[in-house]
């Protein structure tokens, strides 16, 4: 089994914990550094879209290909159980499970591009990555909410 050095590439930008930029501009201060600097991450989830229509399409194909509509259904289809799989290594403390969880969560998210439940799951690696693992659970219960949107933006625009 190889690596192919451009989709690694690809994953890897998402990841704003360990690099120290991405596509979005965060850079480690905003997840882990100093007082502010959850609150300002916090805050690009709040600002951040539900869904970017252009980035699902750049993903998977336009809206009429058999391809987009096979992933979407998909997706929306596991979306519970990785929020759930999240939920319940949160709930029981095995934090590496929940670390892999919320990883999942967000490398499936920005393929689909839901940038708010990325975010919210890239967060949630970094703060168990960290140690802090009450932070982790605090957002974790925004999870449910924020999966709920992007199931309802989905819906929307897989009906037009």
């Amino acid at each position: 089994m190889g690596l192919n050095a451009k989709s690694a590439a690809w994953t890897l930008r998402f990841f704003p914990a360990r690099h120290a930029t991405t596509s979005a501009g965060a850079n480690d201060q905003d997840i882990l550094g100093a007082d502010q600097g959850p609150r300002r991450y916090r805050a690009r989830i709040a600002t951040a879209p539900v869904l970017d229509r252009d980035r699902l399409q750049e993903s998977t194909g336009t809206l009429q290909s058999w391809r987009f509509h096979d992933f979407v259904t998909t997706f929306q289809l596991m979306l519970p159980h990785r929020v759930e799989k999240v939920h319940r290594a949160l709930t029981v403390g095995d934090w590496e499970d929940a670390r892999l969880a919320a990883q999942s969560l967000s490398w499936s998210a920005s393929i689909a591009g839901a940038c708010q439940l990325q975010l919210m799951a890239d967060l949630i690696d970094a703060d168990l990555q960290s140690g802090r693992n009450a932070r982790a659970r605090e957002t974790a219960c925004l999870l449910q909410g924020a999966a709920t949107e992007l199931a309802t933006a989905l819906a929307l625009l897989t009906a037009d």
